[in-house]
């Protein structure tokens, strides 16, 4: 049997990835970013750390992507910080996969 995730973790992941969706496609200022699909959020192994995959076009090169994502992830964390309501923002660590 699996191991349980606790439920501020699952709500923490439901609420980075809500935001995700919004920062990818706007806030960021990267166009190519917006391209990108959250897939998933999950926590690793605790809360202080998230791994979020993304899903990328089959057009996208795969070390671009990973790159302009580490390029972003602290305006991507800023934002994060701003929506959600804990005492410590996540590190961000990204898996990009191809559609």
């Amino acid at each position: 049997m699996p191991p349980r995730i606790p439920r501020k973790d699952l709500q923490l992941c439901a609420q980075v990835r809500d935001i995700l969706w919004y920062v990818l496609g706007s806030t960021v200022g990267d166009e190519s970013l917006a391209d990108l699909q959250v897939l998933s959020v999950e926590t690793m192994p605790d809360a202080t750390r998230l791994l979020i995959t993304v899903s990328a076009p089959k057009d996208f090169d795969l070390a671009t992507a990973s790159s302009r994502l580490q390029d972003a992830s602290k305006a991507i964390r800023a934002e994060i910080a701003k929506a959600i309501n804990r005492r410590k923002t996540p590190e961000l660590a990204f898996r990009v996969i191809v559609n």
